[in-house]
């Protein structure tokens, strides 16, 4: 990984942030570990991290072949991935994250206990910390920079909302939810310009765009 070309590695941790930060859901995520004590909280959801990421990388590592052995080429890949991300960045612009991800499993409503140990994969770490657009993102970056550059941006995005969460209840009483969920429309409008360019590269590409 030539760190004399930092266009090699630094938009791909762009991509991934953009993609996959949790500034928007940090109220779901806190309401749901809320029954914990502090520190259970905190070990509890970066164990939910890691076990996300870690889904992700082995995602990159064996969607390229799954993606082989279907015939598909890296351009379908780049519209199919594309439009899931616009798909998801309309629902963030017009609606929000929060109502996008609880419908996944009714989080609150439900009553979901935050002490039963399989919350800290489902749905914690899968799929409100990393859902489907992060991980046809992950794909795509697997695909055209390498798993160097792809461990890498998932590593830095780790690190970033490994931060946000440490620090959630702070943020969440300085700024409010309201705030944070405003941040969260400033980056739905970022990813669904990078929908949009994912789409543009591999319609192009395949030969159906000029």
């Amino acid at each position: 990984m030539p760190l004399a070309q930092p266009e090699r590695w630094f938009d791909p941790i762009v991509y991934v942030l953009v993609v996959a930060n949790l500034v928007p859901i940090l109220p779901v995520i806190c309401e749901v570990v809320a029954p914990l004590r502090p520190p259970v909280r905190r070990r509890r959801l970066l164990a939910a991290l890691a076990l996300g990421n870690a889904c992700a990388l082995a995602f990159a590592l064996g969607g390229g072949a799954v993606l082989g052995a279907m015939g598909s080429s890296l351009d379908d890949l780049r519209v199919a991935g594309g439009l899931i991300l616009l798909v998801f960045a309309i629902h963030d612009l017009l609606f929000s994250r929060v109502q996008r991800k609880e419908p996944l499993g009714e989080i609150i409503e439900d009553g979901l206990d935050a002490r039963d140990p399989e919350v800290g994969l489902v749905p914690l770490g899968i799929p409100l910390m990393v859902g489907p657009a992060t991980l046809a993102t992950v794909l795509v970056v697997q695909e055209t920079r390498g798993f160097a550059v792809t461990a890498l941006a998932v590593g830095a995005n780790a690190l970033v909302n490994a931060g946000l969460l440490v620090f959630a209840s702070r943020l969440l009483d300085t700024l409010g939810p309201g705030a944070m969920r405003t941040v969260g429309k400033v980056f739905g409008l970022l990813l669904a310009a990078l929908a949009v360019s994912m789409i543009r590269v591999g319609l192009t590409g395949a030969g159906v765009a000029p």
